[in-house]
């Protein structure tokens, strides 16, 4: 009888675990008017991995996602990049204000033409051990503030 109970008890676990994420932040229309439209500041930056060995591995043509920082993206940030949980999709509204990129071969990335604030960005970095049948990534992440006419350079890293 205890047995069942704890086989029952680690499904729920399990199940809990894959649920997806509602989200409970809203989209504010006031949060993002100062990212629309151009702006003349860039970021720019290289994504790796630190891996086991010690080694740091470079993204190679791995993806780049750029959004500004506000409440929405905050819980986005908290709930799928920091604990790995699956959200709801996000608000189009939201969307809007992305920007995406790739790394070149030695993980390098820019994003121009940027209004000042603040951003995350983070980088869908593909493991050494993947192949093309099957990709194993993680994200690594970084957060930056850049003001009008200005370049910055980061480093996005796990």
């Amino acid at each position: 009888m205890t047995r069942w109970i704890a086989v029952l008890l680690m499904a729920l676990f399990l199940m809990s675990c894959a649920k997806t994420y509602d989200r409970k932040a809203e989209f504010i229309h006031e949060e993002y008017a100062p990212y629309a439209g151009e702006g003349t500041a860039r970021i720019c930056g290289q994504a790796y991995l630190s891996v086991d060995d010690g080694q740091q591995h470079a993204a190679s043509g791995d993806r780049v996602l750029l959004a500004p920082v506000t409440s929405y993206t905050e819980e986005a940030f908290t709930v799928k990049v920091m604990r790995g949980r699956n959200l709801v999709d996000p608000d189009p509204n939201a969307a809007k204000f992305e920007k995406h990129t790739k790394t070149d071969a030695e993980g390098r990335f820019c994003f121009d033409g940027l209004p000042a604030g603040e951003y995350y960005i983070v980088a869908d970095i593909a493991l050494p051990t993947s192949t093309k049948e099957h990709r194993e990534s993680q994200l690594a992440h970084a957060k930056a503030s850049v003001k009008a006419d200005e370049n910055v350079y980061i480093l996005v890293t796990r």
